[in-house]
């Protein structure tokens, strides 16, 4: 179980535009979501685990001190077997030939990481090492680099979309969601990631950009519905502006 390749990302679990990697995407995204530049680990077998915060902190241009690294190493180190023990207790059980689901009898799908369903259990447990490991991060970082930090963050949760960078979009205009309508966005947001899954299956990973389309319009028009009015112009400008 060690050998698969997780997923631990800093954005929500759903996003619009990294749905059509949730089959499996380019480095094989495990728990059934999709890579994004935000996660810390990569993967789970790494000899050393502070190579992969290096990098991922290089992203935003921050190179760690050495005593920064000496501060860190013993958190990342403890993150990283804290996800393994997750992995091991909530993914799916694996033969030695990469075979999924034996003991649930013949219907059940073979592959590797990806196949099947998203594992909203594992999911949303690597998500929640994932944000604190973020939170001891940032707290040994100086201040420019803090900046940067946040700075880097805030651009992949936009560029990667969805509920994340839909938030972001309110509170930058001061019409931040209510719980109410959080927990009601997000819950429209999986039903998207849940249909777009199904276009992936159906199309074998190639779906009509058509549908796509109609299915993104379709989500933001019932989140549009859940929007008092500032809520909605902010929508409406945010969809107005150039991506950047």
């Amino acid at each position: 179980m060690k050998n698969i390749v997780l997923t631990l990302f800093i954005s929500a679990v759903v996003a619009i535009p990294v749905y059509g990697q949730e089959e499996g995407g380019a480095d094989g995204g495990g728990a059934g979501v999709g890579p994004g530049q935000t996660q810390v680990f990569s993967r789970v077998d790494s000899v050393d685990p502070m190579d992969q915060v290096k990098t991922f902190l290089s992203k935003a241009n921050i190179k760690l001190t050495g005593d920064q690294e000496k501060a860190l190493k013993p958190q990342v180190e403890a993150a990283l077997k804290e996800a393994q023990e997750a992995t091991d207790r909530l993914a799916p059980q694996t033969g030695a030939r990469g075979e999924r689901g034996q003991r649930g009898g013949g219907g059940q799908r073979r592959g590797g990481p990806g196949a099947g369903a998203p594992n909203s259990a594992l999911t949303a447990e690597l998500k929640r090492i994932n944000d604190d490991l973020v939170t001891k991060i940032s707290t040994v970082l100086k201040p420019d680099q803090q900046a940067a930090f946040k700075k880097f963050r805030t651009d992949e949760i936009r560029k990667a979309g969805g509920f994340p960078a839909l938030k972001l979009v309110m509170e930058d205009a001061g019409a931040a969601f209510t719980p109410e309508q959080e927990q009601q966005i997000q819950e429209l947001y999986a039903e998207d990631g849940l249909q777009r899954g199904q276009l992936m299956r159906e199309s074998q990973g190639r779906p009509d950009p058509a549908k796509l389309d109609e299915l993104e319009k379709g989500t933001l028009t019932k989140v549009a519905r859940l929007l008092n009015p500032a809520q909605r112009k902010a929508l409406l400008d945010s969809r107005a502006r150039p991506a950047q």
